[in-house]
C-alpha cells in the first residue's frame, strides 16, 4: 500500500485521521497527514496494523481501552496525563 491509498482505506473502514491516530497509538495527527501525502510505500509495520484494524474491528483500541469509532470524539476531549 502506498500513502495516497490511506485516505480511501480510512473511509472504507470508518476512520477519521484522528481516530486512526488514536487506534495506532500515535501522538500526532500530523503523522497520518504525512503518510497520506506520501507516494511511497508505507512502512510494513503500519500495513500490518491496518490489516489488523480491518480484520478485527471489535478489537479497535485507543490508550488500551476498546472504543467504537463513534466514541473517539468523546475520548479525544478527555484530558490525558
Amino acid at each position: 500500500m502506498i500513502g495516497t491509498d490511506l485516505p480511501e482505506w480510512r473511509k472504507r473502514n470508518h476512520f477519521t485521521q484522528d481516530s486512526l491516530r488514536m487506534a495506532l497509538g500515535l501522538g500526532s495527527r500530523q503523522t497520518i497527514i504525512t503518510w497520506e501525502k506520501s507516494t511511497g510505500k508505507l512502512p510494513r509495520m503500519l500495513e500490518l496494523a491496518l490489516i489488523a484494524l480491518e480484520r478485527f474491528p471489535d478489537q479497535r483500541t485507543a490508550l488500551g481501552y476498546s472504543y467504537s469509532t463513534a466514541d473517539y470524539p468523546v475520548q479525544r476531549a478527555r484530558p490525558s496525563f
